[in-house]
């Protein structure tokens, strides 16, 4: 009897090992699907916050580059995310609740609005400094 060199992979019938491997690489696709979950904040700013205008929190961050740049290393803290400006400025995102995602920026004018747990992290990763973080505290920012 002479051997043969068929697997049984890709005969293409129900239940083969090929049908398994599809029906498996659908099902990781839905799981990743899940897992992911909503899309990545995406920066979007907003008129109300443009330093033009004289109405709504300046917003101080000038291009939409260094915009994402900071949503995407910010602090979280609930929905809000926190960074802090090249001009030392504590910037809060907030959500649009938009189908993409969108958040947009505004300086936190009272530095007591900033959550203790932010300024404290970005103390410990050095983003601050601890004379920063001590005026922020005190609110004398």
């Amino acid at each position: 009897m002479a051997a043969t060199n068929n697997s049984g992979l890709g005969s293409g019938t129900n239940g083969s090992p090929q049908a398994s491997l599809e029906e498996g690489i659908y099902a990781a696709q839905e799981a990743a699907n899940e897992v992911s979950g909503p899309p990545l904040p995406l920066y979007r700013p907003s008129e109300k916050h443009d330093t033009t205008h004289n109405w709504g929190s300046p917003n101080h961050i000038k291009t939409q580059v260094e915009g994402q740049r900071l949503l995407d290393t910010g602090y979280h803290s609930g929905k809000q995310i926190y960074n802090i400006t090249a001009d030392r400025k504590i910037v809060k995102f907030q959500p649009d609740n938009t189908a993409d995602n969108g958040y947009h920026a505004y300086e936190v004018t009272s530095p007591r609005d900033i959550p203790s747990s932010v300024l404290k992290k970005m103390r410990d990763d050095k983003v601050i400094s601890n004379s920063e973080y001590t005026k922020f505290r005190k609110g004398k920012v």
